[in-house]
């Protein structure tokens, strides 16, 4: 990640907007970023890590506490920030939760915080909007971008100040998490998971197929498996026994069953031949029937031979009758055709009157249809007249809305010029204020200060009070113990001289004097103490008056601030009397008001110079508008002028057309009605023509047609009348040469074809029937022979107890043979499950084998991705102890903790530093202040160097650094920036935040903090 630029507004203690260009820095990417203390150095680093996760660098402070309190109200807390990642540009902006100022009305309301992030195109302007509003949705993607969370941006690519040391001195777990993340090696993390979940799957399966045998054999109610095979055995010979007296008893039923068949078939030949000997009796009842229908067929055929001629006269006579039907008809409706005939012949001799009057309404709708072009000239110039007076009605209109502007216009000037004399006299009456405020402001604080530093004064004469009663009693704490233990102490050494005497021997000298005669040996009256008493008790007195020690220099420390603190409020009170005067001894509340006063005078002073800056803006439109408004009037004037001369015009032609038109007509509307109504009467009178002309023909025209259907008819009832008379003749022949008395008796006998059909089907099948039944009874009567009727029910009693035999047998089968049957499931089951249960111990043995190796469960608690990142780590120790060893001029050298770390903590990552001075290897913690910011810084670079060299990892092309120069000797300064210089042939950027003089001197390029009370500023100072 590069830097591009940075825009803060209204961010930390920079009031206003700032904007930071890095491509400034060109081909020098080491810069110092310079500046008192409290200017907003480190707000820099904030403003980027804000920018990109929402969060500041030291973590100490939250976004909604970054807004500037010297910014304007109106001025928006926001941070824009323009990187390059991979050859791709992005630019993020974020805004912090914060109040401001209602859009309307009074008091403020609460902005939500809000985050955007671009993709930029070549030229800087925005391509693709990636996030548009969301603020975890941003923080997201970042993350997905650089890799890192805002923890580890912190601990690669910023050494805040005070916390460089969290990078070097972090624990094997810690440094995993940041690794795997900048190395990209989550994919040996996964592959531990997937090994852990695969182990413990196994290990559940295991587990599971257990409880199933276990559930398997709790279900039999035997206790092993030995038990479950006896068992099996035992009910397998018992089935086999009750197996074949099932089998004996099923073949006896089946032979009952035989026989019961062979009685049922005898029995239904039986059935059969009683069937057929009553079928026999029926047709012997249907025979006499079955004759006289065959005698009555047999009559039917003589009728059949004469029907034809009496067909013949039945079809005459209908035929005949018809046609003198139709000729009756006909002669009717040629009468009512010749009536028709005469009444129309008489509305046809009007057809020359009504021919005369559709010409005359022919001729009158041309005259109509004349006027139209009159009426519509009259109706256009009608329209000019109206256009004329509207065009007239508007440029009056415009006329008098010009005038009125002009006017307004006109005391729009006089008023401003007004208010802009007024508002110039009150500005020079309150000119210097913003000085005064500015001074005040500035003593107030001094004030504000004077009052903190008194209660800090007040505090410490309390807690100096509290300190001199602590060491009066750990005063006398210590006297006391000090007599104790002289006491002590002088009891031994008498208890050690009356120990003496008592080894002293008659005439032996004495060790000490060498006296021969021992007149006054020493005697100890009290129980002699021993050497740890007398020791205890010294140390107890060195323990009193150790804290008597302590609290002395409390007591001095604390002496000497409240010394410190009244000269500093002396100090301030000087100034401030030199400066206010009487007005210096003022309470903190008064001057506080008093700044208020002076503040919202100030503030309506610039309010004034606002409202006076628009008013004279105003002015310049209001005379620059003014010209163009008596244009506008003069133009209104002549429009309106030509507008009344066209009135008068389009109304004198108006006038004229009007007299050439018949006033009945002027009308569109009217002449329209009156051209319709002639052309209703003249469509009136075409229709009633041609339906008289059509009324006419079509009368002659059916009188001349039924006069010749007439003759036609005339002729074919003469013909019928001899065909009839022919067809008599021959059916009376007829009749009298058959043996039929009357045509009623041949009617009789004459049947229809299909009754004739029926009487024969029903002959021809009762003949049938009749020889089927003889020759099947005969062959019944044949196959029964000798044999008697059977009996049924002996054979279905013998059936019934062989069934009962049967269903018993098979009852004590089934009991047993379900219960081999459940026991040889019961025993596959659990032989399947073995056989499921080696093959995953085996798996386990291989799976859960690779997953304690890959997740540290074994030797050095290693898992597999920390081994891979312990390797990594390696590498980078080596570019970290190269830099660390030119800093610390060859005295130290990063290694890995290679031992296993105590009880389950992780171990594999931890560092340890080599000190060549001593030859021993330590923990990093023991480094010194400066000693553990060159480790750290090497740290550092080292890492940077090693992720940038790997495929697929992340690019660390920037880092920053806040303070920790302070804390080297200046020889190890210069080494320090040395190795950050060399650093520049990578084209890596790196910026120092330190106060420390020396560095302005070696770091030509830098950005200045400039401090004041209005805020602070940011002033570029470029490489020479």
């Amino acid at each position: 990640m590069h830097p591009l630029t940075l825009q803060m507004c209204a961010f930390g203690p920079f009031a206003a907007e700032e904007y930071i260009d890095f491509s400034r820095l060109g081909d020098k990417p080491l810069f110092l970023i310079n500046g008192p203390t409290g200017s907003g150095k480190t707000t820099l680093l904030d403003a980027i890590c804000f920018a990109l996760y929402g969060k500041t660098t030291g973590d100490e402070r939250e976004g909604t506490q970054m807004r500037s309190d010297l910014a304007q109200p109106s001025l928006l807390t926001e941070v824009t920030f323009t990187f390059e990642l991979t050859g791709k540009r992005y630019r993020i902006r974020r805004v912090p939760e914060q109040p401001r100022p209602k859009a309307r009305g009074d008091g403020f309301t609460q902005q939500s915080g809000e985050a955007q992030l671009w993709l930029l195109a070549d030229d800087g302007s925005p391509e693709k909007l990636i996030v548009s509003n969301k603020v975890t949705e941003a923080t997201r993607e970042i993350e997905h971008l650089l890799g890192m969370n805002a923890d580890q941006f912190r601990q690669v690519m910023v050494l805040p100040q005070g916390k460089f040391r969290q990078l070097l001195t972090a624990d094997s777990k810690d440094r995993e998490h940041i690794f795997s993340q900048l190395f990209q090696t989550q994919i040996y993390k996964r592959l531990e998971d997937e090994l852990k979940n695969r182990s413990a799957e196994v290990r559940r399966e295991v587990e599971l197929l257990n409880k199933q045998k276990a559930t398997l054999l709790g279900q039999t109610e035997l206790e092993s498996l030995e038990a479950l095979s006896e068992k099996l055995q035992h009910l397998s010979d018992e089935d086999q026994k009750l197996k074949q007296v099932y089998d004996h008893q099923l073949e006896a039923r089946v032979k009952t069953l035989r026989e019961k068949d062979q009685a049922v078939e005898l029995m239904s030949r039986f059935t059969q031949l009683d069937s057929l000997i009553a079928e026999q009796h029926v047709l012997a009842q249907q025979q006499e029937a079955i004759d006289q229908q065959s005698i009555q067929l047999q009559r039917h055929s003589g009728a059949q031979q004469i029907a034809p001629d009496f067909e013949r006269y039945e079809s005459s006579t209908a035929i005949h009758v018809k046609h003198a039907e139709r000729f009756k008809i006909e002669t009717e409706k040629l009468k009512q055709f010749e009536q028709s005939l005469q009444v129309i012949s008489v509305e046809y001799a009007q057809l020359p009157s009504l021919k005369h009057q559709l010409d005359a309404h022919k001729a009158q709708r041309q005259i109509l249809l004349g006027f139209q072009s009159r009426v519509q000239k009259l109706q256009s110039l009608k329209n000019n007249h109206a256009v004329a007076i509207n065009v007239s009605s508007k440029a009056e209109a415009a006329l008098v809305l010009a005038k009125q502007l002009q006017a307004a216009n006109q005391k729009n000037i006089d008023e401003t010029e007004q208010s802009i004399a007024q508002l110039r006299l009150s500005i020079q009456q309150s000119d210097g204020l913003s000085l005064t405020l500015q001074s005040y402001s500035h003593q107030l604080e001094k004030k504000k200060k004077v009052e903190q530093l008194q209660r800090q004064k007040i505090t410490l004469e309390t807690t100096l009070h509290t300190s001199r009663q602590k060491g009066g009693a750990l005063k006398a704490l210590a006297d006391e113990k000090e007599k104790i233990a002289n006491t002590v102490e002088r009891d031994w050494h008498l208890a050690q001289a009356a120990i003496l005497a008592m080894t002293l021997d008659d005439e032996a000298p004495c060790p000490v004097c060498g006296s021969i005669e021992h007149p006054s040996p020493a005697y100890s009256e009290v129980s002699p103490p021993t050497q740890a008493m007398v020791e205890q008790v010294r140390k107890q007195f060195q323990e009193a008056s150790d804290l008597l020690n302590i609290e002395r220099e409390n007591y001095r420390s604390i002496k000497t601030e409240i010394t410190r603190l009244s000269l500093e409020i002396s100090d301030i009170d000087k100034e401030l009397n030199q400066v206010l005067g009487e007005a210096s001894h003022s309470s903190l509340q008064k001057m506080q008001s008093h700044f208020s006063v002076l503040k919202k005078r100030c503030d309506d002073f610039q309010t004034q110079q606002d409202i006076l800056r628009k008013a004279e803006q105003t002015l310049s439109g209001l005379k620059n508008a003014q010209l163009p408004l008596l244009s506008s009037m003069d133009e209104a004037q002549n429009a309106w002028n030509a507008a009344s001369q066209l009135v008068a015009q389009e109304l004198k032609a108006y006038q004229i057309a009007e007299q050439e038109l018949p006033e009945a007509y002027r009308s569109f509307d009217v002449l329209d009605a009156a051209i319709t109504q002639q052309q209703d009467t003249i469509n009136s009178c075409e229709q009633q023509l041609n339906r008289l002309q059509t009324r006419y023909d079509t009368a002659k025209e059916q009188h001349d047609s039924a006069g010749a259907a007439l003759g036609v008819l005339q002729e074919n009832v003469g013909q019928s009348q001899q065909t009839l008379e022919a067809a008599k003749t021959q059916w009376q022949a007829s009749l009298l040469g058959s043996a039929f008395e009357s045509v009623e008796e041949f009617k009789e006998l004459l049947l229809d074809v299909a009754v004739k059909d029926s009487l024969v089907l029903r002959i021809e099948g009762y003949k049938k029937a009749v020889q089927h039944n003889l020759g099947a009874l005969q062959s019944q009567q044949q196959a029964l022979g000798d044999s008697i009727r059977p009996d049924l029910q002996p054979y279905l009693d013998k059936i019934a107890v062989a069934q009962e035999t049967l269903l018993a047998a098979e009852r004590q089968w089934r009991l047993i043979h379900d219960q081999l049957t459940l026991l040889q499931s019961t025993q596959q089951r659990i032989a399947a499950l073995d056989k499921d249960g080696c093959a995953l111990e085996a798996q386990y043995a291989v799976v859960g084998t690779l997953s304690d190796v890959a997740n540290g469960q074994t030797g050095n608690k290693v898992s597999l991705q920390r081994f891979v990142l312990s390797v990594l780590l390696d590498d980078v120790l080596i570019e970290a102890s190269h830099r660390l060893a030119l800093m610390s001029k060859g005295r130290y050298r990063l290694l890995r903790k290679e031992d296993r770390a105590k009880g389950n903590k992780a171990s594999g990552l931890d560092l340890e530093v080599e000190d060549a001075y001593s030859g021993r290897v330590r923990a990093v913690a023991t480094l010194s202040g400066g000693e553990s910011f060159m480790a750290a810084l090497s740290l550092a670079l080292g890492l940077s160097d090693v992720v940038q060299a790997y495929a697929g990892g992340i690019r660390l092309d920037t880092l920053f650094i806040d303070e920790g120069f302070g804390s080297l000797d200046p020889e190890s300064l210069d080494l320090a920036i040395r190795t950050l210089t060399d650093l520049q042939k990578s084209g890596r950027m790196i910026g120092i935040i330190s106060h420390v003089a020396e560095l302005k001197e070696q770091i030509p390029a830098r950005i200045d903090i400039k401090a004041s009370e209005l805020g602070s500023k940011i002033v570029w100072r470029d490489a020479v």
